[in-house]
Formats: C-alpha cells, structure tokens, sequence
C-alpha cells in the first residue's frame, strides 16, 4: 500500500468514516480495534466541543439542552475536512447546522453565523427567519437559564447588520 492511501485509512479510522476490509494491512486492522483510537476520537470530540463552546455559545447551549451535542458534532467531524485553526471551525459547524431538521437549531445556527460574520466586519445584512419569537429563546440561551414552557409561534425575521446599533433587530412578519 502506498504512503498517501495508508494515511488516508487512518485519517479515516479518526473521522469515523472509513471501514476496514478483509484486505486491508494488518496495521490498520489493529488500529481500527484499538483502545487508543477510541480515546483519540474522544479527545477530537471533547476538543472540538471546548472550541465550540466558547465560539458558538447559543447553538452549543441549545443542542447540549436537547441532548445533541455529541451525536450532532460527531456526524460533523465525519462529514467534514475540518480545519486545524480554530478560528474556521464555528463558521464551518454552523454553516453545516443552517439546514437542520429541527428548524429552531437551523435558525439559532444561522443568526449566530450572521452576528459573528458581521462582528468581524462583513457589511452584508442577513436576516433569519424564525418560527417562534426569538428574543426569548435568544435570552435564554445567551443566559443560560431555563427557556419559558410555551414560547410564542409566528412569524418573525432577524435583521443582522453592522448598521443597526446591537447589529440586530427583530421584527414580527405579518402574514397576508
């Protein structure tokens, strides 16, 4: 086997993405039912979560609170070529959860991708659109504190500028 097709098995065994065949080299075989790649996927996922909580509080809050954060992360790490550099894995985690099943996930994902494109200078606006009055989830998970039983449904839409003082604003969408 050649070096860049064995590298690729292991980064594979890491990512959990690859799976071992009866051919492969008895290395990888050992490799794949070891102690230590287990640990090594677990030390990625717990770095991964540190970095993540501290980048993308609101989205991490909330899958942590529906208890997704690890099942969610780890499809992550295995669906994606993540960068080493901190800075570039918030960006790319949320990017990936925009579309979510769960529509508040996707839009939580999507307002903290905007608010944190435009701190760090973007002058695009964007707007979220939500299906529930998002300030109380947003204090809520801003907060940390439990979230009412009954958050009020509608339509509404988060407008994300660096014009707008706070650089959001929330507006109820009537619907016609």
């Amino acid at each position: 086997m050649d070096l860049a097709a064995h590298q690729r098995k292991l980064l594979g065994l890491f990512r959990a993405s690859y799976q071992v065949c009866a051919d492969d080299d008895p290395y990888i075989h050992r490799v794949a039912h070891s102690k230590d790649l287990e640990e090594g996927r677990r030390n990625i996922l717990l770095w991964r979560i540190y970095v993540l909580e501290r980048t993308c509080v609101l989205t991490v809050t909330l899958l942590r609170r529906r208890n997704l954060l690890e099942e969610t992360l780890s499809s992550f790490i295995t669906q994606n070529n993540i960068s080493p550099f901190r800075e570039t894995q918030a960006p790319a985690f949320l990017e990936a959860l925009t579309g979510h099943r769960d529509r508040l996930i996707a839009s939580v994902a999507q307002f903290e991708l905007a608010l944190m494109k435009v701190r760090q200078g973007d002058p695009c606006s964007y707007v979220v659109f939500w299906d529930v009055e998002p300030s109380a989830v947003l204090n809520s998970l801003a907060r940390n504190i439990p979230l009412e039983d009954e958050v009020p449904e509608g339509a509404y839409q988060i407008l994300i500028s660096r014009d707008i003082p706070g650089q959001f604003q929330i507006f109820a969408v009537t619907r016609g």
